[in-house]
């Protein structure tokens, strides 16, 4: 499960990247088709090319503005009706984030999550069997003098913690 601004697929804008780590390990047979990306609004050349690649891998998608129409307790069964019972390993790049709350990331993408909204997405996801988490592409030395970013990317570490705490995998 990741949670982004934009795809994991090699697109017509971008090949091999540091974004692509998701579709190299569906292509190595590392993990299921019960993947998918929440948070996805990056702007796209192609907006139905660009996303094949994560398609054909599998990876079901939630756009930020899904988040509009669903609701949080939507986009929180949405996810959980994906992974069912399988383990899972969750990636949250904070360019899920809208710049307005954690512009220190090297690919800001307006049009995110709030830190509020992420986190109670987060919260919705007690019960699943996580076996492992990240949080990626904060660059403290582009944060504001508030620290927005890292505040709200120590939240995000503290809550996937909180997960694993209250559901350790046997």
């Amino acid at each position: 499960m990741s949670f982004r601004a934009s795809g994991g697929g090699i697109s017509d804008y971008a090949g091999l990247n540091h974004g692509t780590f998701l579709h190299i390990a569906h292509e190595e047979h590392l993990i299921l088709n019960t993947s998918i990306h929440a948070g996805i609004r990056a702007p796209l050349i192609r907006r139905k090319g660009d996303l094949r690649n994560d398609v054909r891998c599998g990876f079901e998608i939630v756009t930020a503005r899904d988040l509009d129409k669903l609701g949080a307790q939507g986009v929180i069964s949405k996810l959980k009706e994906r992974v069912g019972d399988s383990r899972v390993y969750i990636s949250v790049d904070i360019d899920v984030l809208d710049p307005a709350f954690a512009p220190a990331t090297g690919t800001a993408e307006p049009g995110g999550w709030s830190t509020r909204e992420l986190l109670t997405i987060l919260d919705g996801l007690e019960g699943l069997s996580i076996v492992g988490a990240d949080v990626v592409e904060v660059a403290p030395a582009y944060d504001n003098n508030g620290e927005t970013t890292v505040l709200a990317a120590a939240e995000i570490a503290y809550s996937l913690i909180d997960l694993m705490v209250l559901k350790p995998v046997q």
